[in-house]
């Protein structure tokens, strides 16, 4: 079995047996990269208090017949600790990344790119003011789809490609298609079809979002509420194109948040 090394972050780990278990990372070299971790539930291992959210440095051996490889050590180099106003928020997007990561990302595919803007993400969930974590969350998620080949069609018509920033301002609001993979105008929309109504402001954040950086998304202040009906149109989007059908439970938790302090749980 070849030693191999790489950057990465944790998504998930697994119980596999009373001693050890199987956590799945994001590396940089290698994608998503299922390893086993013997021992790594023994509180006498290094490894037994792996930290969430933290770029490591892991070295493993890789192997090719019954798993992916095994663990053989682990080095945390910069942890995202979350400890400002607004922590419960943080740690609720901070965990809807992962979730998405571990949903879409393809097994043993390098993502470089979007491995570097995970990491500047949770980098500015850990500064940035409560007010913008929204937004960031919003731009992570439009980039991680685009990034993977889901882009969302929200300048043209998903059907004919005509401009829609037109109509949409004329009328106030936009149908937006998770099965056609983005907004439709309203020439094509079909009765008994699924649309989700965006207001025409919403369109104009999902549009400036989908292309602002991280920097210029951390000034964009976004409400608890309109946040939620953004990131909805965009799981839905996701399970139509993506054919994944799973609840993204730290979304799930943000919603409760909300709903106990009022709409203001970011």
């Amino acid at each position: 079995m070849a030693l191999q090394k790489s950057d990465a972050l944790v998504l998930k780990a697994y119980n596999w047996s009373e001693s050890s278990r199987t956590i799945v990372f994001f590396t940089r070299d290698f994608g998503r990269l299922a390893l086993i971790d013997k021992g790594g539930r023994s509180l006498k291992s290094r490894r037994g208090r792996m930290l969430a959210f933290s770029t490591l440095e892991v070295t493993f051996y890789q192997s090719r017949r019954e798993t992916s490889g095994y663990v053989s050590d682990i080095l945390v180099e910069q942890s995202f600790e979350f400890a400002r106003e607004g922590t419960l928020g943080r740690l609720g997007y901070g965990s809807a990344a992962c979730e998405l990561l571990l949903l879409l990302l393809p097994e043993e595919e390098p993502q470089p790119e979007l491995f570097d803007y995970t990491v500047h993400f949770l980098s500015w969930l850990d500064r940035a003011d409560k007010r913008y974590l929204p937004s960031l969350f919003v731009a992570f998620y439009l980039r991680l789809l685009s990034s993977l080949g889901y882009h969302t069609s929200l300048t043209h018509c998903s059907v004919c490609g005509e401009p829609i920033a037109d109509e949409a301002e004329s009328r106030g609001e936009v149908a937006f298609s998770p099965e056609q993979g983005g907004v439709v105008s309203a020439a094509c929309q079909k009765a008994g079809d699924y649309y989700i109504r965006l207001t025409y402001q919403s369109l104009k954040l999902l549009v400036t979002l989908q292309t602002a950086s991280l920097n210029e998304a951390a000034t964009l202040p976004i409400s608890f509420v309109e946040a939620g009906l953004l990131v909805e149109a965009l799981r839905r989007f996701m399970s139509y194109q993506a054919d994944v059908r799973a609840d993204i439970k730290s979304l799930e938790f943000l919603e409760k948040l909300k709903n106990s302090q009022g709409g203001n749980g970011n």
